[in-house]
């Protein structure tokens, strides 16, 4: 890796271009670039930061939500998820969300790191964290539109699903694979 300096883009102007709040923001950017050139229309969409987990329960089994995913247009094995409310700290994102969206608490949690999403429209970001001794206190209650089933894999037919494509979401795939490192 060369010791090269990397300057920053100067926004020289911003305009919002769609504002669906909280959901969705497009931003029109114009943008110096350090060598002098510059660029009119450089498109920034903005959503929510959001958590994600791959919790392991006290036996030893991943929990993943099995459901249709609109993006992907099929059904598809994800890890639980959401949103940050706004002033929310990732981890107790992290922990409401799993309580929603499964019922389930987890005693031993580990981050797994903070990414953003879009490498030039930044999109959001992702926090990743691992979970271990899960346990199921109540039923799952997330409001969310999907109509999830739950199901638990071992480690082995964790790592079968990320091979055959049953887990579809990039997102889903980086944070299983990074945990799957941890242990």
């Amino acid at each position: 890796m060369s010791g090269k300096r990397h300057a920053p883009w100067r926004v020289t102007n911003r305009q919002l271009e769609l504002d669906a709040h909280p959901r969705l923001r497009v931003w029109r950017h114009e943008i110096a670039l350090p060598d002098g050139r510059e660029v009119k229309d450089f498109w920034r969409i903005e959503v929510p930061d959001y958590a994600m987990m791959a919790v392991w329960t006290h036996d030893g089994r991943l929990i993943l939500e099995r459901h249709y995913r609109h993006g992907v247009g099929d059904v598809t094995l994800t890890l639980p998820a959401g949103g940050l409310e706004p002033g929310e700290e990732p981890l107790a994102a992290a922990k409401r969300e799993l309580l929603e969206e499964t019922g389930y608490l987890a005693e031993n949690w580990s981050k797994l790191g903070d990414f953003v999403l879009g490498a030039n429209g930044r999109f959001c970001k992702a926090h990743l964290f691992m979970a271990e001794g899960g346990v199921q206190i109540a039923q799952p209650d997330s409001g969310d539109l999907e109509d999830t089933e739950l199901v638990f894999y071992s480690r082995e037919q964790a790592v079968a699903a990320l091979k055959n494509g049953e887990i579809a979401v990039l997102s889903c795939a980086a944070t299983l694979a990074m945990a799957l490192l941890e242990e």
